[in-house]
């Protein structure tokens, strides 16, 4: 496999392209038909139960992020309706299954190993860097029916704080 296709394909930016134009097809046709979640999606709208700090509140207040509270409340919502708006379409799923486990995969493997060496800076930019640039770099301009924006992954991020699956601390 020549290395350029093999890059572009672990980047994810094919996949997503790919899904996209498939959204696109499925809004235009009417073609909604998902009842439920994929199993990729369903991992993730399972809360965890095994975490001592449970909800997004308690996690920020540990990790002394009490200054993003109100503000995290508010991108998780922001997300939740998109989700919410966007859950009949498969390829729409598959997308949203894709970041969420690349946000997870971040925070499970750059910061949560790593928090008690890392400042807050530090975390922020690896959550910039690793999660916010290339989630936006991959959905490209988006199209008229679903685009995503910094609040929206931001939304993501604390979406999944608040189902137990990253901690800043």
């Amino acid at each position: 496999m020549p290395h350029f296709v093999r890059e572009a394909t672990l980047s994810g930016q094919s996949q997503v392209t790919g899904l996209l134009d498939r959204l696109d097809k499925e809004i235009l046709d009417g073609n909604i038909c998902v009842d439920g979640f994929i199993d990729d999606l369903q991992m993730f709208q399972n809360k965890r139960s095994v975490e001592a700090l449970v909800g997004l509140e308690a996690k920020l207040e540990d990790a002394e992020r009490q200054d993003q509270v109100e503000g995290a409340q508010a991108k998780k919502e922001l997300f939740a309706k998109l989700l919410a708006k966007m859950q009949h379409y498969p390829s729409a799923q598959k997308i949203f299954a894709l970041f969420l486990a690349r946000i997870n995969d971040v925070f499970e493997n750059h910061i949560i190993p790593h928090v008690s060496s890392l400042d807050r800076q530090q975390v922020d930019e690896i959550i910039d860097e690793k999660i916010i640039q290339p989630t936006l770099q991959d959905m490209g301009a988006g199209f008229e029916y679903f685009t995503i924006n910094h609040a929206h992954v931001r939304g993501m991020i604390y979406w999944l704080a608040d189902r137990c699956y990253v901690r800043w601390s």
